[in-house]
């Protein structure tokens, strides 16, 4: 292997398949390209001959930054007679011995080559997995393969790490169009947790599964759509109104029961340091009850507020709505 001066034309940046051996994403020369312009490649590119030319194996923003510029020539370290296999491990060490991967990287690597051995999730979670910095297990191979299907939007959100293959894997179980919805509603322009987009998910599969219709359909419902064309909320206000309507749509009785228990527990408190609260999503037979204070007057002041509740039944309307029950000829506090 040599170094060799070769035309800039002649390496495929264009094909389809110009990216066969590249794992790089995304393939921008990015800051590259005043660092070139300054003082030129200081490391050479990997080729390897295909067809009348040449085919990109390492160097990919080296590249893109070189015709930026309208460099006629670049030098190019060309492997010959190497196989496929042999090419894209080439690839990979040279990426690994570098900088951390990405996930859409990452899900690269793994695609290629599931491609070479047809498949193979055993032999991709033994020799490529531990590369990777990833379990050598076939969830996680599964979990980053799927990667690819997501939109590129998202891949680019996984690429900056601002969604991860976790989040992705809630909607590995959905069909293909039900994705594109799922994946613009909990991971477009705004950020959700991944027990928020778990809760999304739950609530308008359960709503569609009761009203036959699709997921789709359901995140293309008219109070949803509203939510992500009105432009005065924040991303936080934006996902807790859809986890909200999405809950009291597919429980409206267990929903009227939780905002009894939030109203009255609203005036029990009365301007005053104190929070009463039920179980986690309203499972169980507990409540929470918290307060903070400063002085010993505030002390006194919550005691007899609590006192005060007791006397007039609240908590035992409280403690009934839990069981699903509200008797409404208790004295109101």
């Amino acid at each position: 292997m040599q170094i060799e001066n070769l035309p800039l034309a002649k390496i495929d940046l264009d094909s389809p398949e110009w990216q066969q051996y590249v794992f790089t994403y995304p393939a921008t020369p990015g800051p590259l390209l005043d660092s070139v312009r300054a003082v030129g490649l200081q490391q050479p590119l990997a080729v390897t001959p295909a067809g009348r030319g040449f085919k990109l194996v390492i160097g990919v923003k080296r590249a893109l930054a070189c015709r930026r510029l309208d460099w006629k020539e670049v030098p190019a370290l060309v492997l010959r007679d190497k196989t496929e296999e042999e090419l894209l491990w080439y690839s990979l060490h040279e990426q690994v011995g570098g900088r951390p991967l990405n996930a859409v990287e990452k899900s690269r690597v793994l695609q290629r080559f599931a491609e070479l051995w047809k498949g193979d999730l055993e032999r991709l979670q033994n020799d490529v997995c531990p590369l990777l910095g990833l379990p050598p297990t076939i969830e996680a191979v599964e979990s980053y393969l799927f990667l690819h299907e997501m939109p590129e939007e998202q891949q680019h959100e996984l690429a900056e790490g601002r969604l991860t293959p976790q989040h992705t894997d809630l909607l590995r179980p959905l069909r293909p169009d039900d994705r594109r919805f799922a994946a613009e509603r909990l991971f477009g322009g705004h950020r959700v947790s991944l027990q928020e987009a778990r809760e999304i998910l739950e609530n308008a599969n359960g709503l569609a599964a009761r009203d036959g219709a699709r997921l789709r359909d359901i995140f293309d419902r008219p109070e949803v759509k509203e939510l992500f064309v009105r432009d005065n909320y924040t991303p936080k206000q934006r996902t807790t109104l859809l986890r909200t309507w999405l809950h009291q749509e597919r429980y409206p009785q267990l929903s009227a029961l939780e905002k009894k228990f939030e109203d009255l527990a609203a005036t029990l408190a009365a301007g005053k340091k104190l929070s009463v609260r039920p179980p986690r999503d309203f499972e169980g037979d507990e409540i929470q009850v918290t307060f903070r204070a400063q002085k010993p007057l505030e002390i006194r002041e919550i005691v007899a507020a609590l006192s005060e509740a007791e006397r007039k039944g609240v908590w035992k309307k409280l403690f009934a709505l839990l069981q699903g029950a509200s008797d409404e000829g208790e004295e109101p506090f």
